[in-house]
């Protein structure tokens, strides 16, 4: 892979995972608030828990394309199995 082609995914990368920080910053912030305005104005029933649970299941699923499966990691891992084993397909032949 030549440098540019690098240089390219690496920052696709580095503003992905810029991405999900700011996501998971606001969540915590518009979620604290919710919490607060919950417990100053009606402090027996928790209903800031619904939208954090639904939100937070987004933040989630944008945590696991950034980190887990983000940027085509598992399609790379999973290309260079398989260039594995045909290589030590071809040294048994």
């Amino acid at each position: 892979m030549d440098e540019d082609k690098k240089y390219k995914r690496a920052k696709k990368r580095a503003r992905d995972k810029i991405g999900f920080l700011r996501h998971l910053c606001i969540y915590v912030i518009v979620i604290a608030f919710l919490a607060i305005i919950n417990r100053m104005t009606w402090g027996g029933y928790n209903w800031w828990l619904w939208p954090a649970l639904g939100w937070g299941i987004g933040v989630l699923s944008h945590f696991l394309q950034v980190y887990a499966f983000g940027s085509g990691s598992l399609e790379e891992r999973m290309i260079q199995r398989e260039l594995d084993l045909m290589d030590d397909e071809d040294k048994g032949n």
